[in-house]
């Protein structure tokens, strides 16, 4: 029996990552909250798609507190917990303001939201530095001009952490 502790599993004090996934790109940053809780904060760039009218592009701020629940299992079975490989929970708060960025239909008007996700995910390491994330959640959105929806939060990520 060793006479070290074993170090507890933690998130990491901070993470910087830019990510892609099948349309859009993000820049984020996870602050360490606690062992287990950091807070992703985000700005990126997605697509809105209206049908038969085109497509345009806007900016989108979100800030997630996650929680990653299986850090200690995972550092137990010896896997990988660095730059914050693990699983978890989060509820995303996303704010989309009222700006378009490259437009194909200039008649299509902007769209200020806000929505309120709560979500399942996982962050895994290719590597060293690239990371892929994945996860989902069903949430609420309130669309300043046009009322209340159901939102889905479906996301597939491939990124780079500094």
């Amino acid at each position: 029996a060793s006479t070290f502790a074993q170090e507890k599993a933690s998130v990491e004090k901070s993470i910087f990552n830019i990510q892609t996934g099948f349309v859009g790109l993000w820049v984020n940053n996870e602050l360490k909250l606690s062992d287990q809780i950091a807070l992703h904060s985000e700005i990126g760039m997605e697509p809105s798609w209206f049908v038969g009218n085109g497509t345009q592009w806007h900016p989108n701020f979100r800030l997630e507190p996650r929680f990653y629940y299986n850090l200690n299992k995972r550092s137990e079975k010896g896997l990988n917990i660095s730059k914050n490989t693990g699983n978890f929970f989060a509820i995303a708060f996303n704010y989309r303001p009222e700006t378009v960025l490259f437009p194909n239909n200039k008649n299509l008007g902007a769209i200020e939201s806000f929505s309120i996700v709560p979500k399942w995910g996982i962050r895994r390491n290719l590597g060293k530095s690239f990371n892929y994330e994945a996860g989902a959640g069903l949430g609420f959105r309130h669309e300043t001009n046009y009322g209340n929806y159901g939102e889905i939060d479906l996301h597939f990520r491939i990124g780079y952490s500094f």
